[in-house]
């Protein structure tokens, strides 16, 4: 089959690691990259031997070069680029989280559907292999009815205050950063939520910094999450069903391990992944949109709102 053609947009630190999984996806390759710095677009495209380098997001997207952009821009950009690209009819792949808000997230996924133009969030963590597998055995019945998920993220960046994950101008705060990774990992495994509770603290710059929240799914399970700018924690998951349990390895959000747990057997699962993993999700984009879809069947528009929603009823405490 063809090469399938992305172009970057916002060569920053998240798209080195797309970059550099991008040769172990099936048929993904580099073709360009734009940034508002010509310098930046040159410099990244030599770092990566990418064919073009172009000083504007719109002069990449006009130049039909490219059969999908990653926009891997600072959080406050993606709503703007993001539509930009779907104006322009190019599918797109977003750097999560989508938007900053709900209202953005709902206008960006309606655009898609307008203009009858790919879109899908990069929740590039649930493509994983072993989150993969975690799916199974619970479709399988393995751990039986799911009773409770538990999952944290936090590192300490107290030393980082002028950094932009601290400021709200640039879509800063933990639950906007990082707090999407349990979020959408309960949504994954629940589905939508009915109740959410939720404490934390703020930084001097105004934006979340240490978030703890609680709920049930509409399915009956109850759903922990802890994030936090402040503690580096084991960054550890836990899936607790009524016939046994799943515990993802430590640093669950990126390749792991999963191991399954219930009376009768232990079975350890280690996949081997190369690169940072961003591959998984370059596969399902080009799967969909060479089948003509709008949005992926496995993070489809409707979990991208809900992450939104989610989002923004934590942030509130």
């Amino acid at each position: 089959m063809n090469e399938f053609r992305f172009g970057i947009l916002g060569p920053g630190r998240i798209a080195n690691k797309f970059a550099q999984s991008i040769p172990f996806s099936e048929h993904g390759v580099l073709q360009a990259v734009g940034s508002t710095n010509l310098f930046r677009s040159k410099e990244f495209a030599v770092k990566y031997q990418i064919p073009r380098a172009f000083d504007s997001y719109e002069d990449l997207l006009k130049s039909g070069e490219v059969d999908a952009v990653y926009i891997a821009t600072t959080n406050q950009l993606h709503f703007s680029v993001s539509t930009l690209a779907l104006e322009m009819g190019v599918p797109v792949l977003c750097e999560k989280p989508l938007t900053l808000s709900f209202d953005e997230t709902r206008k960006l996924t309606d655009l898609s559907k307008t203009r009858q133009v790919f879109l899908m969030e990069g929740m590039w963590s649930l493509f994983l292999p072993h989150i993969r597998q975690t799916l199974k055995w619970i479709e399988d019945g393995k751990i039986g009815e799911l009773v409770h998920v538990q999952a944290d993220f936090g590192f300490q960046a107290m030393a980082e205050l002028d950094s932009r994950i601290f400021n709200p101008d640039l879509g800063g705060g933990v639950t906007k950063d990082i707090g999407v990774y349990p979020i959408s990992l309960f949504l994954k495994l629940l589905g939508p939520f009915s109740q959410i509770q939720k404490i934390g603290s703020r930084s001097k710059s105004g934006v979340d910094d240490h978030v703890l929240f609680q709920g049930f799914s509409e399915s009956g399970a109850s759903f922990q999450g802890m994030v936090s700018f402040k503690a580096k924690t084991n960054v550890e998951a836990n899936i607790y069903g009524t016939k046994g349990k799943i515990r993802l390895g430590s640093q669950w959000l990126r390749p792991v391990s999963a191991v399954l747990e219930t009376d009768s057997e232990v079975i350890e699962y280690h996949p081997e992944v190369s690169g940072f993993g961003f591959q998984y999700e370059v596969n399902e984009v080009c799967r969909c949109i060479r089948l003509g879809k709008i949005e992926s069947d496995f993070w489809p528009h409707k979990n991208s709102i809900q992450v939104a929603e989610y989002i923004q009823t934590i942030e509130r405490f």
